[in-house]
């Protein structure tokens, strides 16, 4: 069963606590535990582990302060969303001083606490995900594999789309290594005719004086493209060992190596999922796709690929959901990492050889894809909506000025 993440309340008012806990459970999280402040909040949250810290703000302040102090020391990992009826900068300064996350004015609205707590939540995953993983501009880049379990989940056109957007939106340096084993046709999806293919590059890999980049295609949008070959045949045999030692030298030389590969767990796949710091599993909201998706998912546990590197993305197809996304996190044991919601401009710009995030760069397509690029790569999220008390006051901007991209989380709540 998924895992919701787990929020801790600390406020010294009982009446608060309780109603700050009968809220958290409608934005998708659950409460693991609360208390007052001081040594007790300490204890009790140590104890509990929890995901979030929410914690009100109330004379004495100094108290509040010094509890946050002490809860991100014992918790580092744990971010702390604070709220107070009061919205004077200076308690929101002396918040931010303590280590708070972000600010919310209470009485607390819904939507402003999911919002707030995905985006807190995400942002401490992406910190995660470049520690584990080693920061993209490192001097290896990320390899990032895009798998599918089933056909027509929207596989290709999410990684065409996605490695546009690292190039364009988040600035990265990308090559996109089609390893469709089956009939690859990323560089098609992108109007490329490309004349050489990943095998052409594969032979060179011997002489590491070799310049990989005469066996890729260009993009217009700087995007570099290792074209699968014509004949799906040519697959047959192929080593999957040197496909890992093909995505490994690309790594040293691009930001990102972003990998589509088909919808079976075959050799070539195999390689790759091996290689990558993290897996995009992509699935739609129907039956078969999640039923698809949990067979593979312990196949491929049972082959040794590492659970804590795939990032569950759930692809809208269609403006009808067969299943909810909470049904979906819980048949798959995975919570949701993004949403890419339904949008006919993307699948028709695919057909026509174009990426959305160029031709429709306002659509919701483009804007999801391209704030999933700028999450994967570091580069801050924008907002479609309002950013916080906090955020304002961080960036110096009038209360109704307008803030930057939605969060992450924003694209998650299907």
């Amino acid at each position: 069963m998924a895992k919701f993440p787990g929020v801790f309340i600390v406020d010294q008012d009982p009446d608060a606590r309780y109603q700050i806990e009968q809220m958290v459970p409608e934005t998708g999280f659950v409460v693991c535990g609360q208390s007052g402040l001081g040594t007790e909040a300490v204890a009790q949250a140590t104890d509990a582990q929890p995901d979030m810290i929410m914690c009100g703000l109330k004379e004495p302040l100094t108290r509040v302060t010094r509890t946050i102090e002490s809860l991100r020391h014992a918790l580092p990992d744990t971010p702390v969303v604070v709220y107070s009826e009061s919205a004077d900068l200076d308690l929101v300064r002396k918040a931010m001083l303590a280590g708070a996350r972000d600010f919310l004015q209470a009485p607390v609205k819904i939507d402003d606490l999911r919002k707030s707590l995905s985006a807190a939540l995400e942002a401490e995953e992406r910190r995660h995900l470049f520690q584990n993983d080693g920061a993209l501009l490192a001097a290896r880049g990320a390899i990032i594999t895009v798998f599918g379990a089933k056909g027509g989940v929207g596989k290709t056109t999410l990684s065409a789309n996605l490695a546009v957007a690292f190039a364009t939106v988040a600035g990265q340096a990308c090559v996109l290594v089609d390893a469709d084993d089956s009939f690859g046709d990323a560089a098609a999806s992108l109007g490329l005719e490309p004349e050489h293919t990943v095998f052409d590059a594969m032979r060179e890999l011997d002489d590491e004086a070799a310049d990989l980049d005469n066996y890729l295609t260009f993009h217009k949008s700087g995007l570099a493209v290792a074209a699968a070959p014509a004949d799906p045949l040519e697959w047959h045999g192929v080593d999957p060992e040197r496909f890992g030692r093909l995505l490994d030298r690309l790594a040293r030389q691009f930001d990102i190596v972003l990998v589509d590969t088909s919808g079976t767990l075959g050799e070539v796949s195999q390689a790759a999922l091996d290689a990558s710091s993290v897996v995009l599993w992509l699935t739609t909201p129907d039956y078969a796709s999640i039923r698809d998706s949990l067979q593979a998912i312990e196949a491929a546990a049972r082959l040794g690929i590492d659970g804590d590197r795939v990032r569950l993305v759930l692809n809208e197809v269609t403006r009808e959901l067969e299943v909810r996304p909470e049904a979906v996190e819980e048949a798959l044991g995975q919570t949701i990492y993004w949403s890419v919601p339904h949008d006919r401009l993307l699948r028709r710009a695919g057909q026509l050889g174009e990426a959305v995030v160029e031709t429709h760069p306002q659509s919701r397509a483009a804007g999801s894809i391209g704030n999933l690029a700028r999450a994967l790569s570091g580069v801050p999220v924008e907002r479609t909506s309002k950013p916080g008390l906090m955020s304002r006051f961080l960036n110096g901007k009038r209360k109704d000025a307008p803030g930057p991209a939605a969060p992450v989380a924003e694209e998650v709540s299907a």
